[in-house]
């Protein structure tokens, strides 16, 4: 969680670990226009939009979670990993062996289209969807750590999903890196 500061000590040390660290957030940035084109393929859009037109309680949020976590056979991760967007998000990325997940999360944070089952349902709670959709920033790289659902070391970049001008929703990009 203190990558930064750690690189700036490793830095003024003489060390070469800042190398790893900035290719680390480079190999990220330079898939912020491939992120930014999927979040803005109609097809996903379309999903998160009618995804956000549904009504979902956060007490609906919180049982589908649930059984999304303690069930790996839930109908619900199937419908989601076999929905049309979740295959055109498959598409969008199979050319980069770098993304490891792919998915994309509505106005609640749950999720909408994704490459693969993740390990919890709801993303609101989470760093990528809190600092894209929650606090509107266009693009979040957050700090490279061992991720559950793929079971990789790697670095999240999300960038928003927009309607109008307006966020919608997120998308967040998995990215294997090196240890």
């Amino acid at each position: 969680m203190m990558l930064v500061p750690v690189i700036a000590l490793l830095a003024l040390s003489g060390q070469a670990q800042p190398t790893a660290a900035v290719r680390i957030k480079d190999t990220a940035y330079a898939r912020v226009a491939r992120a930014q084109a999927i979040a803005r393929e109609s097809s996903i859009h379309s999903a998160v939009s009618a995804s956000n037109a549904r009504v979902e309680s956060p007490e609906l949020i919180g049982r589908r979670d649930a059984l999304w976590m303690a069930n790996p056979r839930d109908p619900l991760r199937q419908e989601i990993v076999q929905a049309p967007c979740s295959a055109r998000v498959r598409e969008m990325v199979k050319d980069d062996p770098l993304v490891v997940e792919a998915f994309v999360m509505n106005d609640r944070g749950t999720l909408v289209c994704s490459m693969a089952a993740t390990s919890d349902y709801w993303q609101g709670d989470e760093a990528k969807w809190q600092n894209t959709y929650a606090d509107g920033k266009p693009v979040f790289i957050d700090q490279p750590a061992l991720d559950m659902s793929s079971n990789a070391f790697g670095v999240q970049l999300s960038v928003l999903v927009k309607d109008g001008g307006k966020a919608a929703g997120a998308l967040t990009l998995t990215l294997k890196v090196p240890r």
